[in-house]
């Protein structure tokens, strides 16, 4: 028996519904009418680990964020718990795994294939092939406003030869000749080009979906995520806004996915948490660093490399603890309107190591400076702002599946013990505490 999991990744139930029904789209209202249950996380936005890439850890590893004790994009090295697909991997059961977030190939010798999300930077994809998918995305996300052309072009171009080479030269020339009219339309707006890597992504892994016959088939998908956040205006959804471009894009999608269905496969698809809407909410600003390295060259951080994450925060890396040190005492006294600017982390177990993020969510003047080392910077010489959000992560999150076999409400952590433990396999079921004996 095969499963394919799709994390599609924070999506609101009632806009996948009500979306499905205004624009009549079909693949939504099958998914939709799936048997449904819910998830839910203790965790709160004021513990930090309110988070897609906390929640899909403890998805992964089944095992509670207090557990895990993964708080950041990129601390998969800090991870001491088996995934999933590592225990699987064990029993003989074989995975393939694309685009999971903060996750690794590990111990799993029987993930026959893996694309870690782009953002963690010291995963790369197998087969190595793969980093030529990995390699622009993850250019573009870690170069949001300060990037090359040229060198971005040469990622692409890599791209475009691996998906021909795995005979998707057809649905890529019509999403290429399709591309122009639609940045006429919205502009060069990210949720454009993160719908069509969506597509793309989802297209190249079912052709290795059908080479390789895993048991255990995932698949991140992040575009509805992004346009909650940054388009969710209401739930009237018009033909040509951008949450209904977004949606006609997930049904397509889904189109495809459920077409590449064995008999018999049971689908499930999660979200690990969900959002609300915060159209009435005061202002939250997401701001970003223009350029992370020259930022903190500017500052005069004495760091030797910077790991920029998905949005507003990174990681730092220094020559010594002394000099990590010295870099979170300058970035916790920046100040901006008599407000701290960042949060910074370190870390015990990596001393020459540091998390940082904007915490600062204000809307400001254009005029507006912030403090910092003993001297003043006018603030948007440096950062720009992003979007004011749309959406905000809540603890709950919804679950549709092909079977009626799973709890109608579980914790995150549950989830995939449960689902697995539904699959008739002649391998073993992750019962009598096998989970959390291997999880802990």
């Amino acid at each position: 028996m095969k499963v394919l999991f799709l994390e599609l990744n924070e999506f609101h139930a009632e806009v996948l519904a009500k979306g499905a029904e205004q624009l009549g789209l079909e693949n939504l209202k099958r998914l939709c009418a799936s048997f449904k249950s819910t998830t839910w996380t203790e965790d709160t936005y004021e513990s930090d680990f309110l988070e897609p890439w906390v929640q899909w850890v403890s998805v992964h590893t089944g095992i509670t964020s207090s557990g895990h004790k993964v708080k950041h994009l990129g601390d998969v090295p800090h991870l001491e718990h088996p995934q999933f697909w590592e225990l699987l991997s064990e029993r003989g059961v074989t995975s393939g795994i694309w685009g999971a977030m903060n996750a690794s190939r590990g111990s799993a010798k029987e993930c026959l294939f893996f694309v870690p999300d782009p953002w963690t930077a010291s995963e790369d994809a197998y087969p190595e092939e793969l980093n030529c998918l990995l390699d622009p995305i993850r250019y573009v996300s870690k170069n949001y406003l300060n990037r090359s052309s040229l060198l971005l072009l040469k990622k692409v171009k890599r791209l475009l030869g691996l998906l021909i080479a795995n005979g998707l030269g057809k649905p890529l020339l019509r999403e290429l000749l399709s591309l122009p009219g639609k940045i006429a339309k919205y502009g060069m707006q990210p949720f454009v080009f993160i719908a069509l890597a969506d597509l793309l992504s989802t297209h190249l892994f079912l052709q290795y979906r059908k080479r390789y016959n895993p048991d255990f088939s995932l698949i991140f998908l992040n575009s509805l995520a992004h346009l909650q956040h940054h388009h969710w205006h209401g739930m009237d959804f018009k033909g040509d806004e951008p949450l209904a471009y977004g949606l006609r894009n997930m049904d397509r999608i889904l189109g495809l996915l459920f077409a590449s269905m064995r008999e018999g496969e049971i689908f499930c698809a999660a979200n690990a948490l969900s959002q609300e809407n915060t159209n009435e909410d005061k202002p939250w600003i997401l701001y970003r660093q223009i350029d992370q390295a020259q930022f903190l060259k500017k500052m005069k951080i004495p760091f030797i490399r910077v790991e920029p994450h998905m949005t507003h925060d990174a990681h730092i890396f220094f020559e010594n603890e002394e000099a990590a040190k010295r870099g979170k005492t300058l970035l916790e006294g920046a100040r901006i309107e008599g407000k701290p600017l960042f949060l910074v982390e370190s870390y015990a177990d990596f001393r020459e190591k540091l998390f940082y993020r904007i915490a600062f969510t204000d809307a400001v003047p254009s005029d507006v400076t912030f403090q910092l080392g003993g001297a003043s910077f006018r603030f948007f010489d440096l950062f720009k702002p992003i979007v004011q959000r749309t959406g905000k992560h809540i603890q709950e999150g919804t679950v549709f599946c092909s079977k009626n076999h799973l709890p109608p409400r579980m914790k995150n952590e549950e989830l995939l013990k449960n689902l697995w433990n539904t699959v008739p396999t002649a391998s073993a079921p992750l019962e009598g505490g096998l989970w959390r004996q291997k999880a802990l």
